[in-house]
């Protein structure tokens, strides 16, 4: 339970956050539930489930609050998030409204977590950077040994360069870390961090991002609660970039013994 009386459980649940509110969502609280979601979805399981029952709203455009976490999570990490409302007035009303606009509900916490959808394969590397002068060849080294071991050959002439690139204009923040995400065809490289970027360090990144890619990305920022912030880069890794096999089961032997 919060100071302001807002109750806050959080739980896993196959692989799935289930985060269950209790008490009233009111302009005191809205930012509460903002941040408890959007730490959750950067934690980056591989979804979000959030129950409703409990949760009462002072007024029904407080709810768009699951519209802006839902919209950062789509875009970075690419976590889904659905609601569950039981009560049936909750969910007339809802539908009624058109509020939530984008995220899909269920009557259950066991079909929400059925409904999301797995990735097949997902890589991960989260490690925090040091603050020295060498913080740009650390993320470089990182990520080069990242792609390598992805199997992701194409991607060593620009995801380390990347990396530098994003850990350049924040290298002067003390609790800076480095995401890289191998999501099926898709290759993230990313910095957590509690600095904050104008507009022209932000045209300047891209610029230099876009001199660097070969292929389809695209470039955000999305706020992951506590005051801290992702910004990243995502890559669609080119079809002739070869991965890994998949490691399979060894065949069983069978012995005959007379």
């Amino acid at each position: 339970m919060t100071g302001d009386g807002l109750g806050v459980e959080v739980r896993e649940e196959s692989g799935v956050l289930v985060v269950r509110f209790r008490g009233r969502l009111d302009w005191t609280t809205y930012l509460c539930v903002q941040d408890v979601l959007l730490d959750c979805a950067t934690k980056e399981l591989v979804g979000v489930v959030v129950e409703l029952d409990d949760l009462v709203a002072e007024s029904p455009a407080l709810l768009v609050v699951f519209d802006v976490v839902w919209l950062s999570a789509a875009r970075w990490p690419g976590i889904s998030m659905s609601l569950v409302v039981g009560d049936h007035r909750l969910r007339s009303t809802l539908e009624s409204r058109g509020l939530p606009r984008h995220i899909p509900m269920h009557a259950t916490t066991p079909a929400a977590i059925g409904a999301v959808v797995r990735l097949e394969h997902e890589d991960r590397v989260d490690t925090a950077l040091p603050t020295c002068r060498c913080l740009p060849h650390v993320a470089e080294r990182i990520t080069e040994r990242a792609c390598e071991r992805w199997g992701v050959q194409s991607m060593l002439d620009v995801a380390p360069q990347v990396a530098v690139e994003l850990v350049s204009h924040v290298e002067e923040d003390s609790h800076l870390a480095l995401l890289l995400r191998m999501r099926d065809d898709k290759l993230s490289v990313a910095v957590r961090t509690t600095a904050r970027l104008d507009l022209k360090q932000w045209h300047v990144m891209r610029h230099n991002v876009a001199s660097i890619a070969v292929c389809d990305f695209s470039m955000g920022e999305t706020p992951a609660g506590g005051g801290r912030h992702i910004i990243w880069a995502s890559f669609d890794v080119p079809q002739d970039s070869r991965r890994p096999p998949p490691r399979l089961p060894e065949p069983a032997v069978f012995t005959h013994q007379g």
